[in-house]
């Protein structure tokens, strides 16, 4: 199976930077690269990068008008209204790769413990749509399966973020003008990969209304093949920063740009009306109230790349956003690397303990959900302390280890199982 995309060892280790005390050379390149991933997956769970610093000034004037469109735009009738939903809300595991091997050691490591309750893995667009129309979904059968052999459930991430330098985020039908090129790039700051010397990720070029019709199509497919299926939990999409541009998009397409991943975030609902649907939210500041708005009429929950304990701009710009959401609509943030490690983005090496973590997100974001990185950077190794935090006798035993298990007012009725 191809690895799915993931952060390169540099651009993970941004964040990471240690105090003079910290021992840096484990903390940052070498430790990356070698922390269950190698060359091809550097971390397990990566998925955010940098804002850009547009990304996060205020805009009022922007804010409320687009807040405004996503207001008057009229909803489907039925996407919640006494619809049985899947809810097992608990602890579930963040992979990058998913070979086998991996997903297999993964489930062993969580199969004893009932309140984690299964995993989160990536799935990026164009390994799922290799041609027009063709969907390939048999990686994501053959997954399920092996989470259902070990009692567990899956949470589909659809990645339309490419984070290493090489690695294409579309589908190369896609490739062409009439696509707009289907992405655009993004300065990732990524070691040069696949002998190619090019520095920089990609983002699905969602302001072409021909782009966001085809992940429509794409979910919508998703939808027919997995919604009824009690292994699967839930859907997600990736975090919403655009990132630094080679290129920077107009006002008129940034505009696009959200108007369309609104529409899809809906969509992905009605194709998964009886299945959690989450989408990651973070940045820019000006398009995050109107776009949580549609997620909480459209009632699709609100997740996030990262929980940091301190961190500036997402005290001030996202997590807010959590509590417009709270009991309305499913809430999963998730624990990357870098939040193992720093407290605020691109702050000095201070680790928060792993219970620090699992409090602000149970507290602070009023999680249902919570995902945990599988990362095992040395001398730290977090993932060894999160397995053993599930193992102590100061874990909470009710069935979602600590996070709100209530159903959300917007979701609809909430079943184990269909």
């Amino acid at each position: 199976m191809e690895p799915t995309a993931s952060l390169s060892t540099s651009e993970a280790a941004q964040g990471l930077q240690a105090s003079s005390s910290a021992p840096s050379d484990s903390l940052a390149t070498a430790s990356l690269a070698a922390a269950d991933g190698g060359e091809d997956s550097a971390d397990e769970g990566a998925m955010s990068v940098e804002p850009a610093p547009w990304e996060l000034q205020e805009d009022e004037a922007l804010s409320q008008a687009f807040f405004a469109s996503q207001q008057a735009k009229p909803l489907s009738a039925g996407l919640a209204s006494g619809q049985r939903v899947k809810w097992n809300p608990g602890h579930y595991i963040a992979l990058s790769r998913r070979d086998d091997a991996s997903v297999i050691q993964a489930l062993k490591e969580i199969q004893r413990f009932p309140q984690v309750k299964g995993l989160l893995l990536r799935y990026n667009w164009r390994q799922m749509e290799p041609r027009k129309g063709d969907y390939q979904f048999s990686g994501i059968d053959r997954d399920i399966q092996l989470a259902r052999a070990y009692g567990k459930r899956v949470f589909i991430m659809v990645e339309t973020k490419a984070f290493r330098a090489g690695v294409r985020a579309v589908p190369d039908y896609m490739h062409t003008g009439e696509y707009d090129g289907g992405a655009y790039k993004i300065r990732i700051n990524a070691k040069s990969t696949l002998g190619s010397s090019d520095t920089y990720g990609e983002n699905a070029a969602l302001h072409n209304s021909k782009v966001r019709d085809r992940l429509i199509a794409l979910t919508t497919a998703l939808g027919r093949r997995y919604n009824a299926n009690n292994s699967v939990e839930g859907v997600a999409f990736n975090e919403t920063a655009m990132g630094r541009t080679l290129q920077p998009l107009s006002r008129k397409q940034t505009d696009a740009f959200f108007d369309n991943l609104a529409q899809v975030d809906t969509a992905t609902r009605r194709a998964f009306p009886n299945t959690v649907v989450l989408q990651f939210v973070n940045f820019p500041a000006p398009y995050m109230p109107g776009l949580v708005e549609n997620m909480i009429r459209s009632s699709v929950g609100v997740g996030g790349p990262d929980t940091f304990l301190n961190d500036h701009d997402l005290n001030r710009v996202t997590y807010p956003l959590y509590d417009r959401a709270r009991g309305k609509v499913p809430i999963g943030p998730s624990v990357q690397p870098e939040n193992y490690f720093a407290r605020s983005h691109n702050g000095p090496h201070s680790p928060p303990s792993v219970k620090e973590l699992h409090a602000f997100a149970q507290n602070r974001l009023h999680a249902n959900y919570l995902f945990w990185s599988r990362t095992l950077i040395r001398p730290l190794m977090p993932y060894n302390q999160v397995l053993r935090m599930f193992q102590s006798e100061a874990f909470p035993r009710d069935g979602s280890g600590g996070l709100n298990s209530d159903c959300p007012s917007n979701l609809g009725a909430c079943v184990k199982a269909l």
